[in-house]
């Protein structure tokens, strides 16, 4: 099974989706209220975003989500606007938003149709085949990192699909979103991700021209970055700080710190 292929990026999508209804299917009245480890909102209110997501994908939503420079307000608007409804209603507007909107994905991603490129807020513009990995993460990494330890309760399991899709959309994330933060960058930087989904990239300055990030091994490489893939989100969002994940250097390790601290990921 290749994790790059669309079709895979939505099955692992469809998988998290019934992990999420699972987790929250027993949650107290309490716990949809606790706060999150997402700042300033509940775990209530991150279901809601999460199924906001999929809003996107189906409604007028959408334009607003290519059109605007500053996602985060975009979330925080949507994230109010839920506020009014239970829990119940939440969960069910997830459970609806997403089943329709897997729907779509199936259609956005077909053979030829992925290909074609869509703006994503300030982010950089994406082929729609990766739309899936992108949603994906976003609810993989809520799940596990904001709701799940903020209510003392245990990671819900993953699997080698998921993590090689979200894999894939950090590493072509990095490249669209961090051209300036990476800029100073002059020699080509290898991270190895090891564990389940693991995967190589390679970080490669191109005279005159943003950074590139693609799959390679460490050959002529001035750097060489190991990490766990299933910290990845972690330390790439800066949920966590690198050096207290399990992340090795070797070579320059100047230059592989600085990229590192470089690294923040929506």
């Amino acid at each position: 099974m290749s994790a790059n292929a669309s079709g895979d990026h939505l099955s692992a999508l469809r998988i998290e989706r019934q992990a999420v209804l699972d987790f929250c299917a027993d949650l107290t009245d309490a716990e949809w209220h606790a706060e999150s480890r997402a700042a300033g909102w509940s775990v209530k209110d991150v279901v809601a975003h999460m199924a906001a997501d999929l809003r996107s994908v189906v409604t007028p939503d959408a334009l607003a989500f290519m059109a605007t420079k500053d996602v985060e307000s975009l979330n925080e608007r949507a994230v109010a606007a839920s506020r009014p409804r239970s829990p119940q209603q939440v969960l069910e507007g997830f459970a609806t938003w997403t089943r329709v909107g897997t729907a779509a994905l199936a259609v956005m991603t077909a053979p030829g149709v992925g290909r074609v490129r869509l703006r994503v807020a300030e982010l950089g513009r994406y082929p729609m085949r990766i739309f899936p990995a992108m949603f994906l993460f976003d609810w993989h990494t809520h799940l596990r990192h904001d709701i799940a330890p903020a209510l003392d309760r245990p990671h819900p399991p993953t699997d080698e699909r998921r993590t090689a899709s979200i894999l894939e959309w950090l590493t072509t994330l990095l490249e669209q979103s961090h051209r300036q933060r990476l800029a100073w960058l002059d020699v080509p930087v290898a991270i190895s991700f090891t564990g389940p989904g693991s995967g190589a990239w390679r970080i490669e300055p191109e005279r005159g021209r943003p950074v590139r990030v693609r799959r390679g091994g460490t050959e002529n490489t001035a750097v060489q970055i190991t990490a766990r893939a299933d910290e990845f989100p972690l330390w790439g969002t800066t949920r966590a700080a690198w050096r207290d994940c399990d992340v090795s250097i070797a070579g320059d390790a100047e230059i592989g710190a600085r990229v590192l601290d470089s690294i923040d990921l929506i």
